[in-house]
């Protein structure tokens, strides 16, 4: 295992997508393992850590695991896939970032329908993330050095964020 480790929060499949390429990307210029976390909400808190608890993972996500394994050993890095059951998404996300000890967390923050909750939910969870040294990352944040062609090129400013938080 390398001294790094990236999680990738999953969402949609255009973002996740989107996001794993330039995981798989990052891992492999920085030799860094890459952890894929898929959250799975349970239907009462009391389910949590379960067999019932995880009633609401599907076929369907199997089969996008599958798909991002797939991608991943294409890219020859390292993928492990991690469940997280969860009453409330952002503590279980930062839970989950501290258990699994990794050095950066690509997050999608979804925007809401209250103005300014997305910025505040960011602002929230990159200070939750900052107090476990840990860094913040989102495809908000990094549109400009993200350029799509037949491959994922990262740019400079890109690779100068990730070493400032020294990712080896």
């Amino acid at each position: 295992m390398s001294q790094s480790r990236l999680l990738l929060v999953m969402s949609d499949s255009a973002w996740t997508s989107a996001a794993l390429h330039l995981a798989c990307a990052m891992a492999r210029r920085r030799q860094t393992d890459i952890v894929l976390l898929k959250m799975v909400p349970v239907r009462h808190p009391v389910l949590l850590g379960t067999a019932a608890g995880s009633l609401n993972f599907t076929a369907d996500d199997a089969a996008a695991l599958n798909d991002m394994t797939a991608t991943a050993e294409d890219y020859g890095v390292s993928l492990q896939i991690e469940l997280c059951q969860y009453a409330n998404y952002w503590h279980a996300l930062v839970g989950a970032a501290e258990d699994l000890m990794v050095t950066a967390v690509i997050a999608h923050i979804s925007p809401t329908t209250v103005p300014y909750w997305h910025h505040i939910r960011r602002w929230l969870l990159h200070h939750q993330l900052a107090r476990q040294n840990q860094l913040l990352l989102t495809l908000d944040d990094l549109t400009p050095s993200l350029t799509w062609t037949p491959s994922l090129t990262m740019q400079h400013d890109l690779a100068v964020q990730l070493d400032r938080h020294h990712i080896h």
